[in-house]
């Protein structure tokens, strides 16, 4: 890549796509998919059940947890016995907790295209990128192919992309990874054990997109690496 404004986005990419990537053709998949992505695969790490979901923290002034185990036999919980099974119940005092909701009805709605991203003042040293970040990005690695991107560049292309198709609900960010997103739903908040993974997204409404289920950003100046240790950066 000649020059670099900003950050470096990294795409891992199979064999059979790197043609229509390195064309332009940016791939989305919607949240549905990644809450499903490892069903009947060995492929594990990468599936997000909370995928497009809120985490709202409980407000344990009016909230109060207890738990009781169930006697074998004895009928389920109704109005009319819950009073007395309570009192039964042991209270278990929690100094934090949090409430998932999913948003079924958004699951096929929004799609989201994932890069890996690299900070030149936090992921690199003299130049070359950190075994530790080499290290945390190797699982969705994959020993694929690497696409390089210039944050710069891809932003600069969508805003293209809007403009073109009269269409301004695209967003793209870092991933904030959070075990409570204080009610924020956008796409961007992930689980932290997922902060391994550098992530970076474009978030877009699934219904813009081709039959390929891609979005087609021209003049994309992309570069292809075999490995991330390969990669050499220097500051003029």
């Amino acid at each position: 890549m000649k020059f670099l404004n900003g950050r470096l986005l990294i795409k891992f990419v199979d064999e059979k796509f790197i043609p229509s990537t390195m064309n332009g053709n940016i791939h989305f998949s919607s949240y549905e998919y990644f809450k499903k992505l490892e069903e009947g695969t060995n492929d594990k790490g990468k599936k997000d059940n909370k995928e497009n979901a809120e985490y709202d923290p409980i407000d344990l002034n009016r909230h109060a947890f207890f738990i009781r185990f169930p006697q074998k036999g004895e009928p389920p919980l109704s109005a009319e016995n819950q009073k007395e099974r309570f009192k039964e119940a042991k209270y278990l005092p929690l100094l934090k907790a949090t409430e998932i909701i999913n948003f079924l009805d958004e699951d096929k709605k929004y799609g989201i295209s994932s890069f890996t991203i690299m900070d030149p003042d936090k992921d690199m040293e003299n130049g070359k990128i950190k075994a530790s970040f080499i290290k945390d990005v190797s699982e969705i690695s994959n020993s694929r192919k690497i696409l390089l991107f210039s944050e710069y560049d891809l932003i600069k292309s969508l805003i293209k992309f809007e403009q073109d198709n009269n269409f301004y609900d695209i967003t793209c960010q870092k991933v904030e990874y959070t075990k409570s997103n204080k009610g924020i739903r956008n796409g961007f908040q992930k689980d932290p054990k997922y902060s391994r993974q550098h992530e970076w997204r474009i978030r877009i409404n699934m219904n813009i997109l081709n039959d390929n289920g891609d979005i087609y950003l021209p003049r994309l100046d992309i570069e292809i690496v075999n490995k991330l240790e390969g990669i050499t950066i220097i500051d003029k």
